[in-house]
């Protein structure tokens, strides 16, 4: 299973997989309430998306349609995330999927197309 997350405002935008899910207008952007250079893989930024009941109930309703997914298509899934940079919404609900499905004993490939570490 391969998972991705990207920024839509990139020329290379959206990577082609199986289903994409575009965060843009489902979650609202975190980047006012955050530090300087804070991304998708810092504490403040998994808290700050996953911490509304909304983004949980979001991040739910898409994990069930994954699992749903992968019982008629197996492992040989491809998911990726986008928002507008690709480094905040995006990476959290990648690495949460990831984590997940990791769990569940799914092998994971994980990419964070526009997150420049």
């Amino acid at each position: 299973m391969k998972i991705l997350s990207f920024g839509y405002k990139y020329e290379n935008g959206k990577p082609d997989t199986s289903l994409t899910f575009d965060l843009r207008n489902k979650l609202k952007n975190p980047v006012s309430h955050l530090p300087k250079g804070a991304i998708g893989l810092d504490k403040i930024v998994i808290d700050t998306v996953l911490g509304t009941q909304q983004n949980k109930k979001a991040f739910e309703l898409i994990y069930t349609k994954v699992k749903k997914r992968m019982s008629e298509e197996g492992n040989s899934l491809s998911i990726s995330f986008g928002c507008h940079s690709g480094i905040h919404r995006s990476v959290v609900f990648a690495e949460e999927l990831a984590k997940r499905l990791k769990k569940s004993k799914v092998k994971v490939e994980l990419e964070h197309v526009h997150l420049k570490l």
